[in-house]
């Protein structure tokens, strides 16, 4: 702190005010609190003509502090012609550098229009980790700036890059956050053992936090019934592809029931799969006796819903030897 003194004091002597006329008795400011960077003959003396003020020297760092003693007010006093009659051996001035700590309401709107820019949602949840702000001069409190972000969706994280400039240098800081969204997943409604095939009611949509979102986790039914636990899941886990495996109900060449629903009607009919696929996936297969080629959804091990609306195509010769039938010989 002395050594910042007379530093003070030397700038004091070497540079500051010309030409400066006595002027009415002053006083001294025992404590101010400086808003500029440079200390002012009015930060130390009250009573001091607008013409006769001037700038002395560099005011301290933001926060800190800086004290004069007597000789350097007595000196500074007789520079600049100040009529200080209380001038004392125990006078000292205090000058603190008034400052304010950027905090998270500072840069959290900066935060989240870069992030929106970046196809963050509106819903998701913005948080910063252990953020602590840089300490700047209070006149500078509202003055950050936005350099850049970088925003990792994958893993839901972000680096938020800040400067603050002054008229004579720049500050750069640094902000580290998370971004979470709440997502709808595929879950086990309740323990499922390993090798089980999964139903409708084996499972559950439900929401989960996006930065504990397993890789490849299901977001549609569709992808999993009918496919096998690779292992045992607990209750609630969200699943992935990873847990299950695709089982084939139906193999190509097996026969099947064709179950025809049209304009109220339920019929079925005897086929063969001309496909391989697992419940709910659509197969092609043969109707035998009409040699039709018709389109359907695979409900178990025996039978498949045929597509409304689908027209039946003839089948051609691949089509019927896969389905072990024998071509008509011509005669």
């Amino acid at each position: 702190m002395r050594r910042i003194a007379r530093h003070f004091f030397a700038a004091c002597l070497v540079g500051g005010c010309l030409n400066i006329s006595p002027a009415d008795a002053a006083s001294l400011r025992r404590t101010s609190v400086l808003h500029h960077s440079q200390v002012k003959l009015s930060d130390l003396f009250n009573g001091i003509a607008p013409d006769q003020d001037c700038d002395l020297g560099p005011a301290p760092a933001p926060g800190q502090s800086l004290t004069i003693s007597a000789p350097q007010l007595e000196a500074i006093a007789q520079q600049y012609g100040i009529d200080w009659p209380e001038m004392s051996d125990l006078a000292q001035a205090t000058l603190t550098r008034a400052s304010h700590t950027v905090s998270r309401d500072d840069i959290m709107p900066l935060i989240v229009d870069g992030l929106k820019a970046r196809g963050v949602s509106d819903s998701a949840a913005i948080e910063l980790t252990n953020f602590s702000g840089p300490t700047v001069a209070a006149e500078l409190a509202n003055n950050p700036q936005l350099s850049n972000i970088v925003y990792d969706a994958s893993h839901g994280r972000f680096s938020a890059f800040f400067s603050i400039t002054s008229d004579d240098a720049t500050q750069s800081f640094r902000a580290d956050g998370t971004v979470s969204s709440h997502v709808e997943v595929v879950t086990a409604r309740t323990d499922l053992p390993a090798g089980q095939i999964i139903e409708q009611a084996d499972i559950e949509i439900s929401e989960v936090d996006s930065r504990s979102l397993p890789a490849r986790a299901i977001l549609d039914p569709a992808d999993i019934i009918g496919q096998s636990t690779r292992r045992a899941i607990r209750a609630h886990t969200p699943l992935t592809s990873e847990m299950t495996s695709r089982i084939d109900l139906i193999e190509k060449g097996s026969p099947i029931i064709l179950d025809v629903s049209s304009s109220g009607l339920h019929l079925t009919a005897a086929g063969v799969a001309l496909d391989s696929g697992a419940q709910g996936e659509r197969i092609h297969a043969l109707n035998p006796a009409s040699r039709m080629v018709v389109v359907g959804q695979i409900i178990d091990t025996t039978r498949i819903a045929v597509t409304p609306g689908t027209a039946p195509t003839p089948a051609d010769s691949r089509e019927m030897r896969s389905a072990g039938i024998r071509a008509p010989k011509n005669i």
